[in-house]
């Protein structure tokens, strides 16, 4: 169905600039072009099939072209960025005891991946992984754990456990918050601290990345059943940008007077009651921020940013595929590739620098239920 009538039929989406153009279902496009990036894709599937991909990707026209996978990864649903020009690191989403992090080489003369090592996570469903450089660790967010994982990063770019950090506390959704269900990995950007979300207990967890230690008395309250998901700071220094799962929320946080985080601002991405929301960015500009909600009427959220006070102001709303997850924008600012996990694909949508409302260009990258998009950058 066209995205345009979509939105004409829903009141609720009135501010939707989500328009479709026709194109072609092509899991290869070759462009002519030169400006092109690495993308790697994650994804749920079994250890024998290609869970991670590597593309390039065109930022000018959204040429792309598969280069490569990897298998023998059981629901490589989250990777990180690209650690020390080789190695990236990825999830295994499991929820019991295979539940699993991973070490990978990555090749950029041939754009290909191989599997160095896998260690447990000792926590189900990690859902969420990031590197701190700096400390040469690897953390997972652990969802059915609970927990935090700490893993070590050897000279030979494998994993090591290191230790684990298992949380507590319940919500007032009974059947979504009867336990500390840890969601996301953000360092802040003085590089101090390890923000983790704790959408069980609607809490930021916070760990002294000096010490690598939790103390309690320094977590941040959040709304009560608001189920905070996933978090992105502006560059100043200044305000960080979180979406609550239950609620639909974006919450604006004042982050610069230290430990002392007020909420300035709370503003709906999902005005449906989806209880779904998922992820959040801000474009390269940070003249705008971007927030995915599934369950119902799936698609983007679009806020203008502003400038000054860092809040934020609704501008519309993008219809998307079934269930979108992750979702990265190209550096350049120029086009948003959205993890659309029920739609199996990946879908290039273009984006207004002036307006920051997003057209749906109609290509698609077909993969068996993506999760997470990366740039190796």
């Amino acid at each position: 169905m066209n995205k345009n009538i979509v939105s004409l039929l829903v009141p609720v989406l009135v501010m939707s600039s989500c328009s479709f153009k026709s194109g072609k279902n092509e899991n290869s496009v070759e462009s002519a072009k030169t400006d092109s990036i690495t993308m790697i894709l994650g994804s749920y599937c079994t250890s024998y099939e290609e869970g991670i991909k590597v593309y390039t990707f065109n930022q000018e026209d959204a040429g792309y072209t598969y280069k490569s996978g990897v298998r023998g990864i059981s629901n490589p649903s989250f990777i990180s960025e690209l650690y020390n020009d080789s190695l990236i690191y990825s999830v295994g989403e499991d929820e019991e005891k295979t539940a699993s992090a991973c070490a990978i080489k990555y090749d950029a003369v041939n754009y290909s991946l191989s599997l160095l090592n896998t260690q447990p996570t000792n926590g189900g469903a990690p859902c969420n992984i990031a590197v701190c450089s700096k400390k040469k660790q690897v953390f997972t967010a652990n969802y059915m754990g609970g927990s935090l994982s700490v893993f070590d990063i050897e000279n030979t770019g494998e994993l090591k456990f290191n230790k684990l950090f298992q949380f507590y506390g319940t919500g007032p959704n009974r059947e979504r918050q009867e336990q500390a269900h840890i969601h996301s990995v953000n360092f802040t950007p003085d590089g101090s601290q390890l923000w983790t979300n704790d959408l069980g207990s609607d809490k930021i967890r916070v760990i002294d990345l000096k010490t690598l230690s939790h103390n309690e008395k320094n977590d941040i309250d959040l709304p009560s059943g608001s189920g905070p998901r996933h978090t992105c700071f502006h560059s100043n220094g200044k305000y960080a940008y979180i979406i609550t799962e239950i609620s639909g929320d974006v919450l604006v946080l004042d982050i610069k007077k230290g430990n002392k985080v007020e909420i300035i601002q709370t503003i709906k991405a999902d005005t449906v009651g989806g209880e779904g929301s998922a992820d959040i960015h801000l474009s390269p500009d940070e003249k705008f921020l971007y927030a995915s909600c599934r369950l119902k009427s799936d698609g983007i959220a679009i806020f203008k940013v502003d400038s000054v006070s860092g809040l934020l102001k609704k501008v519309g709303y993008c219809l998307t595929g079934k269930h979108p997850r992750n979702f990265a924008i190209t550096p350049n600012g120029k086009y948003v590739l959205v993890a659309c996990r029920d739609e199996n694909a990946v879908e290039v949508y273009s984006r207004d620098f002036n307006t920051g409302l997003l057209n749906d260009t109609g290509k698609r990258i077909e993969m068996k239920a993506p999760v997470c998009v990366r740039w190796i950058k």
